[in-house]
């Protein structure tokens, strides 16, 4: 399964990163990054916009891991 993160690094206040929920999941990263080629920058709002176009904001595809087996 992967997601789109929005990830940004603050000076003061370290790294932040959040899921993009909106667009849901996706079963390939060819899928993911797709639907973040399209929705970017044109669902962003103007400050985010110009945050994306200056390079303090990105978007990203991960992969999400499967959660591990408790050990018996």
């Amino acid at each position: 399964m992967w997601v789109i993160l929005a990830v940004s690094i603050q000076m003061l206040s370290g790294p932040n990163v959040w899921p993009v929920l909106d667009e849901g999941t996706f079963v390939s990263e060819a899928e993911c990054q797709a639907v973040l080629d399209e929705a970017v920058p044109r669902t962003l709002s103007e400050q985010m916009r110009i945050a994306w176009e200056q390079g303090e904001l990105k978007y990203v595809c991960i992969r999400v891991r499967e959660p591990a087996s408790p050990a018996n």
